[in-house]
């Protein structure tokens, strides 16, 4: 023992000092640098003398100084250095007489431990992110980082403790005296209404299910007495939201959309609804994948109206014949064999409705018709297994009409004044907040729609046979494209509630095997439902509300959950809510994917909707969300006019103009002068100044009454001065008296007209174009819509302006024709050219190489628009239609459009539609080709508002 303390002792020593040594010298070094740099610092930037010094002495002062000064990384490295450095003492202590003390050893290493342990903590801190920052980038909020109510509820506890650890300073709300007063007020009244509303409550209505929890209850729900004839009111919203709903009325699933989209200004709603307007997100190429290529798109489409008529059969056909149902061409047969089906009830028909003996001139919109299925014998009726009285003597049906919102009025005061005509009367009621719809497109949807509506589990569905439209939905999976159904195909049946199966795990990819093709062929050929469909519970008013009161709650759903097995759903109960729904699927000539419209009660849409965008695809992401932006991106993508705005020749249409018009002109406005457009300033060519009519918009009134002459027709001047100063206001109240009394029918009626112009079917403009004699009653303000695509590059966009050729000017007319490409050449027959001519082979003969360079030095080159040698527009009696809808289509590659076109301007022009190329059939020429076609047919000319030349195009009717 005493060996080892002369051994250690010296050591102890030597290590003592020596570490005193280097402390003490560090230290001085440290004073020192500081002192120097302070001085060099102040010498540098205070005395004159600095700049008399030579410049090696000023180039050794400024590198003193750099090698002084640390860079921001230097300083992030030291402070990670300093949290990671852990702080040590001796042990000597610890050691007495060589014997080991355990009491002073732990105490010595107390320090140790202590240093260790905040070295740690002092680590994790300057490497780990704060709770706000773990947030994905679009569920960040601009306060996140000092509120933490602005946080998701997993990640609010984490939040205070951060904000408590770093004393972040957050905003408390301060309660001022009048503000005290008035929460109080509200808590008393609040505790009163309770008090009222569980004393007027019967004991029956207050029996709780089986198992005592309270999930929902029993009662049997009387079907209450609806308003026939009158419009609905809106649901009475909550008392907290009810002044934001004065004049608008929110979608049922409005909070999710404000917290993620862009809505419509509170002051003037869209439709007399407060709508999304477009996601927060970029949203443009996503759309176009999600909704085309991969994945899925959804919109809350709850907005769109629907009236409901009940009567005798034939007092509804009658209605429905005034209506314009089945008046063209293209649905004649659907009153004979091939409607059978719709009227029977297993089919839906989708066309245009008509003011009372207004084919064509009066068309009110598109629509969406279902009949209520009628059963084989009119006795022992049977619906959804809810038993109804015999009806053998007076037998009455039922149809659903959905229309857009902005025809609705026009359409209910139709509707209105056909019903009392009918003999017997037909009953006429709003079923605008009753009826709410989701629309799904995509080729994920048909996944996305089977993971989230799963059916009922009843007695009933066991019994049932194996085609019922419950089994048939379960069953097609394979089915991606909902444009594969029969026409008009719809499924009604009874769905659980989805909150019991979220969240839905990813499912597994569409099966392709061959037996999964041919079973997915077989079922659309024969198309079961037409034969086992049931009537759907959906048009009961008692089933619609017994699904919405039987609804429990997510805290009740919740307790279901939790006492689950881990990793399985909730057993089904008899006593779960069933909801009626009905599947309607959609599709057009033009759109390849199809949708689906999921038809359902209104207060049932919101736990739908959520558990929807929720559902893993099997393609990855899930499923998207769109506002009314996308709604307009959609449709033109697939090369389909979008209602209201590519009609104006509706009513709808017009005040959709209107509205555009106003909306323009005011951002118009807010430009500086150097910035905006000025229309009175646009070069046209051969001394031409000045925009064609209102530059902001389309001007229909200048296109049909022509230019307005200095003192003649002054009723006109005054209104283009009206719409140049944005003086119209279309906004429609709700449908309930405002705080002024002026009711919703007749704001309706003050709205502004449109000049005599109505919107002609596609069939029956096509033709007319073909015949040699057209209906000269058709062609006076007769509109059809077009497709744009240009022939060369260009952009188009919405109050372009579309001219024919020139027909007065043949030498115009023929510079404009010379920029037709060229049919023979090599650029047009193959794409791949665009970018220049193919390359040579490397053992090409000189000849070949001599040849290619003197045709590429002899090749004209391309006009550029706005030169001198581009023809010039034509002039304003050329001018025939307007834009409405225009961008780069991404589905095309390429620019298109959407426009309307004055009839009357159009057949005057010489062979519209090609009857000189039967003629050239006739006489054994053969088929035109190409550009041939193209020369007199379709070509136009079509130029931005602004701008002061124009681009080729071909249009194409809708």
């Amino acid at each position: 023992m005493g060996l080892g303390n002369l051994i250690t002792g010296p050591y102890l020593i030597i290590e003592r000092t020596i570490r005193r040594a280097l402390s003490a010298c560090l230290y001085f070094v440290v004073v020192a640098h500081e002192i120097l740099y302070s001085t060099l610092e102040s010498y540098r930037g205070t005395h004159s003398a600095f700049q008399r010094l030579p410049l090696t002495m000023q180039g050794g002062i400024a590198i003193l100084m750099r090698l002084g000064r640390s860079t921001s990384r230097q300083q992030k490295y030291a402070k990670i250095r300093d949290a990671r450095q852990i702080a040590v003492q001796t042990s000597t202590k610890a050691f007495s007489n060589g014997e080991l003390d355990l009491d002073k050893f732990v105490k010595a290493r107390e320090y140790e431990i202590k240093a260790l342990e905040d070295a740690l903590l002092r680590s994790k801190r300057s490497l780990s992110a704060r709770a706000f920052q773990g947030v994905p980038r679009e569920m960040r909020r601009r306060t996140a980082s000092h509120d933490a109510k602005k946080v998701p509820k997993r990640l609010r506890d984490r939040a205070k403790k951060e904000m408590e650890e770093d004393n972040t300073p957050t905003r408390k709300r301060q309660f001022t005296a009048k503000v005290r007063l008035r929460l109080e007020t509200a808590k008393k009244l609040r505790e009163i209404r309770q008090g009222v509303t569980k004393k007027n409550e019967p004991q029956a209505k207050l029996t709780q299910r089986p198992n005592g929890k309270g999930e929902g209850n029993d009662k049997q729900v009387k079907d209450t007495k609806v308003k026939k004839n009158k419009l609905l009111e809106p649901p009475k919203p909550q008392s907290l939201f009810r002044k934001r709903q004065i004049y608008k009325t929110w979608l049922p699933t409005h909070l999710y959309h404000t917290k993620r989209a862009h809505m419509t200004v509170p002051k003037e709603p869209l439709w007399r609804f407060a709508l999304p307007l477009t996601p927060t997100n970029k949203s443009y190429r996503v759309t176009h994948r999600a909704s085309g290529q991969r994945g899925a798109m959804a919109w809350d489409t709850s907005y769109v109206s629907t009236i409901g008529l009940e009567g005798p059969e034939k007092s509804i056909h009658g209605l429905l014949k005034a209506l314009g149902v089945g008046a063209d061409s293209e649905g004649a047969d659907i009153w004979a064999n091939r409607g059978q089906r719709w009227l029977r009830g297993t089919r839906s028909w989708t066309g245009w409705l008509f003011e009372r003996e207004g084919f064509p001139h009066r068309p009110i919109g598109p629509a969406m018709i279902v009949w209520h299925l009628q059963l084989e014998q009119a006795s022992d009726i049977v619906m959804g297994g809810t038993e109804q009285p015999p009806q053998r003597k007076k037998y009455k049906r039922k149809v659903l009409i959905r229309v857009h919102p902005s025809a609705f009025l026009q359409l209910w005061e139709e509707v209105l004044r056909l019903a009392k005509v009918q003999k017997p009367m037909v009953m006429v009621e709003d079923l605008r907040f009753e009826f709410g719809s989701i629309e799904v497109t995509g080729p994920a949807s048909t996944e996305a729609l089977l993971a989230t509506l799963w059916p009922s589990q009843t007695a009933d569905n066991d019994s049932d046979e194996a085609d019922n439209p419950s089994k048939v939905w379960t069953t097609i999976g394979p089915i991606t494209s909902p444009a594969s159904t029969p026409l008009g195909a719809l499924l009604a049946f009874e769905i659980q509630d989805p909150r019991l199966h979220f969240p839905t795990p990813k499912s597994g990819p569409t099966p392709q095997d061959p037996t999964s093709q041919f079973r997915a062929l077989s079922l659309l050929s024969s198309w079961p439902p037409d034969r086992t469909q049931v009537p759907p519970d959906i048009f009961l008013r008692t089933a619609r509300l017994k699904s919405q009161r039987e609804l429990p709650s997510q805290k009740a759903i919740s307790r279901r959950k939790s006492l689950a097995t881990p990793g399985s759903y909730p057993d089904p109960k008899l006593t779960d809510p069933r909801i009626p729904i009905m599947l309607l699927a959609n599709r057009a000539p033009s759109r390849s994917q199809g949708s689906w419209t999921l038809l359902l009660p209104w207060k049932c849409i919101q736990p739908v909707w959520y558990c929807l965008l929720h559902v893993p695809l099997s393609t990855g992401g899930s499923v998207r969300f769109g506002g009314q932006r996308e709604v307009q991106q959609a449709a033109f993508e697939c090369g389909e006019p979008w209602f209201p705005g590519d009609f104006p020749g509706t009513r709808a249409g017009w005040e959709w103009e209107e509205r555009e018009r106003k909306r323009r002109k005011e951002e118009w406005d807010r430009k500086p002068k150097g910035k905006r457009v000025e229309w009175a300033s646009v070069d046209l060519g051969k001394g031409r100044k000045g925009e064609v009519g209102i530059g902001w918009g389309c001007d229909w009134e200048r296109l049909f009454y022509g230019p307005t002459k200095v003192g003649q027709n002054d009723e006109r001047q005054r209104e283009q001065q009206n719409l140049a100063n944005g003086a119209s206001d279309t906004r429609v109240l709700p449908a309930k008296e405002n705080e002024q009394g002026v009711d919703e029918e007749e704001e309706h009626e003050k709205t502004p007209k449109h000049p005599k112009l109505f919107q002609l079917r596609s069939s029956i403009a096509h033709s007319i174009l073909t015949s040699g004699s057209p209906n000269q009653d058709l062609l006076v303000g007769a509109l059809i819509t077009i497709k744009l695509s240009f022939i060369s590059r260009g952009v188009t966009s919405p109050c372009s302006r579309i001219y024919r050729l020139p027909t007065e000017d043949p030498s115009l007319r023929e510079q404009w024709l010379s920029l037709l490409p060229d049919p023979n050449s090599s650029k047009t027959r193959n794409k791949r050219n665009r970018r220049g001519p193919a390359p040579l082979a490397k053992d090409a003969a000189q000849s070949a190489v001599q040849q290619r360079l003197a045709r590429i030095l002899f090749e004209p080159m391309p006009v550029n628009p706005g030169s001198k040698e581009y023809p010039v527009v034509p002039e304003e009696k050329d001018l025939m239609g307007f834009v409405t809808s225009g961008n780069f289509n991404l589905g095309e590659g390429q620019v298109t459009g959407i426009g309307s076109l004055l009839l009357s301007k159009l057949v005057a022009s010489q062979d519209p539609l090609g009857r000189r190329q039967d003629e050239h059939r006739k006489e054994g020429k053969g088929a035109w080709k190409g550009s041939e076609v193209m020369k007199e047919d379709r070509l136009c000319i079509v130029r931005e508002a602004g701008l002061g030349f124009g681009r080729l195009a071909v249009w194409d009717i809708c």
